[in-house]
């Protein structure tokens, strides 16, 4: 069982990268639009959320931004689907929406004797201001053992168009490791990186952001619906430290079941 379920979702997830291979490139690292998934879906729910990042310091993306905005649906206690709309803004430049894409997020179930649960997620995006279409896949693996939650993302996209060979899949990761404290506090730490693309596959220094999180989630009284708050700066590790030396990153939720 947990082999077929591995299988199935690095199989779905090489799809996607194989469908969009041969060139814009994909989206430029760091992942300032990335968050890190869970892969469980609740029932009925639906979900708005919205999550900004912006590069701090100076270097060549200083000043960059990314706003992302998702309304989520749980059609059952397996599958959800949501609308996704990207603005961005480079540096020096006013803001300017990039995309509109669907996304589902599909539990796959645990992974027999080791307790990590599973599963997948797809995306498909429209270009716009000039951005490419594009797609990308996600394995959503977690680990929950009493205050102590782990995920981890491992991730593919790849844009449909673009510039004559600089259309290729790149792969990265995003990952988190949180434990409850006092109330609904988490606190831990989170990090966003990349392996590589379809020109070098781990075979060159990779960049990526890690620093620390801080998660709460609660249903303030008086409200029809529960809030969940992450907050997180995170500092440069290696090539990305030319770009910027931190990142500052605040996802925020309404959920509301139906």
């Amino acid at each position: 069982m947990g082999g077929k379920i591995i299988g199935l979702a690095l199989g779905l997830s090489a799809a996607v990268g194989a469908l969009v291979r041969p060139g814009a490139p994909a989206r430029a690292d760091p992942r300032l639009d990335e968050v890190v998934y869970s892969p469980y879906v609740e029932n009925h729910m639906f979900e708005f959320e919205t999550r900004y990042g912006r590069e701090v310091g100076d270097g060549s993306l200083k000043g960059a931004q990314t706003l992302v905005n998702e309304f989520e649906y749980g059609l059952d206690d397996r599958l959800s689907l949501a609308l996704v709309t990207k603005v961005e803004s480079a540096p020096g430049q006013p803001r300017r929406l990039t995309g509109v894409g669907v996304e589902g997020i599909y539990y796959l179930g645990q992974i027999p004797k080791l307790g990590v649960d599973a599963g997948l997620y797809l995306e498909g995006v429209k270009g716009a201001g000039g951005a490419p279409d594009g797609a990308e896949a996600k394995l959503l693996l977690a680990r929950t053992s009493g205050r102590f939650q782990g995920l981890v993302n491992f991730i593919v996209e790849r844009p449909f168009d673009g510039p004559r060979g600089e259309v290729y899949a790149s792969y990265g990761y995003a990952a988190s490791v949180t434990w409850r404290t006092v109330g609904n506090l988490r606190l831990g730490a989170e990090a966003f990186g990349d392996f590589g693309d379809d020109h070098g596959f781990l075979d060159r220094a990779q960049g990526a952001y890690v620093g620390p999180q801080l998660k709460w989630k609660g249903q303030p009284k008086g409200l029809p619906f529960e809030i969940e708050a992450d907050a997180g700066w995170l500092a440069a590790v290696g090539p990305d430290r030319g770009e910027a030396p931190s990142q500052a990153r605040i996802n925020l939720e309404l959920e509301r079941r139906f």
